[in-house]
């Protein structure tokens, strides 16, 4: 049956008799109200011609891009889609030309007896409706050619090829009604289809409370998204759970425990338009019900901006006002709820620490109860160009505490409970200027590009009323000395575009120099070419003739950093809470001076 689905799905097999062409539906009017998992592009055309005129396309459509791209389409289309086309005898660029108007996959949940899901492909041609036949027709004298089980049959007083698999009593059917092309693993599921699209069935997705609403909120104006339902689908997960009964485990329980039978929809949308790239994640879950691994995340609503001491120049900044207090209570809680034994060891475990150098010391009042509802993070440009540097520039993180002296008392006692020789580790003081800091000394770790031992520190301070955690003791050193420089706050575009994303009082706020960071990493990855061309020589290609990644791949001809600086600017992120759910929201600004 696989082999059928990818075969057709990758296809977009065959002919049938066709209706006069009329406008269609849209998606959700279409699909039916079971569909569990949706994969769309509601105007192809329209997202396609978006993207194509976004930063990011503009970008992989460059002269400077051009070497580097060309190189890998080539290496893709000749060794992946070439195979898949002679083997299916299909033309895939054909089907991507002539997607006009809604495209969907869509996952629905087996009804009627039938336990398997089912799997329903529509595809809307527009105007290529005779391209779309004429195609097709092609395709089937191809399939026979090659041999296919392809039979003809009928659904609804609709011609249809069904494929069949030799090995099994599963079918895929496949049909036409004008432009659009319906591809389904279910007879039954293909009438409603038709029947909706005739104006005449019910039953539609878009009647579903659950997607009419994620619909309203998020999916409308997408040019492309995911929406899953798993509100229908963890229930029939934890009926086909394997029974834990011999394990002494009850998943109900423990799903419960989590918090996932409290999930509802998911979904995911992007969009390009005029002003930027937008992109929202959406996590369903109704307010009574976030509990278990949900209820650690107690985010406020609260000041979530850059504080002054953090500089313009940072590649990434992140701030959430988590309540980490309330955290470690509710994890306490989740750990006595899944297994007592398990709770009781940590709780022991915790007992111990710093208990070997104090028999006072109270690691539980010292650390865990020691924590306030800030965490921040930021992130400085890569130094250099080594493999060890990509994606590592220095970093900074900042917990809030009421006493975080003792928070730096608790690391110092974590090794005590280690195995030797960890457990000889000893946090001992370290001046910066006129600051005292702390650390476990200086550890060496090997460079992967060169082999050579690199210096590695983590150090460990105490500003203003937060942990301070740094991996760079001068970066450290400048914030301990407040030393003056522009902050990201006043950032050019930064408050408009957070704005876009809600601002920054929600309690999270997100934010990267997509211009230095990405510059940054191409020029490291185009510094160590030739160590990734061993790598990729090294990985098995079977079933692609002995292909190796590094003819594919080639980042020697990846632009200099400067040369493509006019495609990127920043990327900020935001977050919503409502009755609803989640949703973390992004949003890239289109560079200055890139004209559309």
């Amino acid at each position: 049956m696989k082999k059928i689905i990818v075969s057709v799905l990758a296809g977009f097999a065959l002919v049938s008799t066709a209706k006069a062409a009329k406008a269609p539906p849209a998606l959700e009017a279409l699909l039916p109200m079971e569909t569990v998992l949706l994969m769309a592009a509601p105007d192809y055309a329209s997202a396609k011609k978006h993207f194509k005129a976004s930063a990011v396309g503009r970008f992989w459509d460059s002269a400077e891009f051009k070497p580097f791209r060309k190189k890998l389409a080539d290496g893709f289309e000749a060794n992946v889609l070439a195979k898949i086309e002679e083997a299916l005898a299909i033309d895939l660029e054909a089907f991507e030309e002539m997607a006009s108007g809604p495209v969907a996959l869509a996952v629905v949940a087996g009804q009627d007896g039938v336990t398997n899901p089912s799997i329903l492909l529509l595809l809307d041609a527009g105007r290529k409706s005779f391209t779309l036949r004429r195609t097709l027709s092609q395709m089937e004298r191809g399939w026979k050619k090659e041999g296919h089980d392809v039979s003809d049959s009928e659904i609804s007083g609709i011609d249809f090829v069904t494929v069949s698999d030799p090995e099994s009593d599963e079918k895929v059917y496949v049909g036409r009604v004008g432009a659009q092309l319906i591809i389904g693993s279910e007879a039954g599921q293909i009438e409603g289809v038709l029947a909706r699209l005739d104006g005449e069935g019910g039953g539609a997705l878009a009647g579903t409370p659950a997607f009419a609403a994620d619909h309203g909120a998020l999916l409308k104006g997408a040019d492309f998204y995911l929406w899953a339902n798993l509100g229908q689908v963890i229930p029939q997960l934890l009926d086909n759970a394997p029974d834990g009964a011999e394990l002494g485990i009850d998943f109900g329980e423990v799903f419960g425990s989590l918090g996932l039978n409290g999930l509802g929809t998911f979904a995911i949308t992007y969009s390009e338009r005029p002003d930027g790239a937008h992109s929202d994640v959406f996590v369903g879950l109704p307010e009574a019900k976030r509990t278990g691994l949900f209820g650690l995340l107690e985010t406020r609503l609260a000041d979530a901006s850059p504080p002054a001491f953090v500089p313009a120049g940072v590649g990434a900044f992140t701030r959430w006002r988590v309540d980490m207090g309330a955290a470690w209570n509710n994890l306490e809680k989740l750990l006595m709820e899944l297994s007592p034994d398990v709770a009781n060891m940590v709780e022991f475990t915790v007992g111990l620490l710093g208990k070997d150098r104090d028999s006072n010391f109270d690691f539980k009042k010292s650390f865990l109860k020691n924590f306030g509802d800030d965490i921040m993070m930021f992130q400085m440009p890569a130094k250099g160009l080594s493999l060890n540097d990509l994606g590592s520039g220095p970093m900074v993180a900042l917990v809030k505490s009421p006493d975080p002296a003792g928070l730096i008392q608790g690391i110092g006692a974590v090794p005590g409970i280690l195995p030797p020789p960890l457990n000889e580790a000893v946090l001992e003081p370290r001046k910066l200027g006129e600051h005292t800091a702390h650390s476990f000394g200086v550890m060496e770790l090997p460079d992967p590009s060169t082999g050579e031992l690199v210096v590695s520190e983590v150090l460990f301070a105490v500003k203003d009323g937060y942990l301070v955690i740094s991996t760079d003791a001068d970066l450290l050193r400048g914030l301990l000395d407040g030393k003056a420089q522009a902050p990201l706050a006043k950032r050019e575009r930064l408050a408009s575009a957070a704005a876009v994303v809600g601002g920054t009082d929600s309690g999270f706020f997100g934010y990267q120099n997509d211009r230095a960071m990405i510059g940054s990493m191409m020029e490291t990855l185009r510094a160590n070419a030739d160590q990734f061309q061993m790598i990729f020589s090294m990985i098995p290609m079977e079933g692609l003739d002995e292909v190796s990644l590094d003819a594919w791949l080639d980042f020697s001809l990846l632009p200099e950093g400067d040369a493509v600086a006019k495609y990127f600017d920043i990327t900020v992120y935001g977050a919503a809470t409502d009755a609803r759910g989640f949703t973390l929201k992004m949003f890239s600004p289109r560079p200055p001076g890139l004209k559309r």
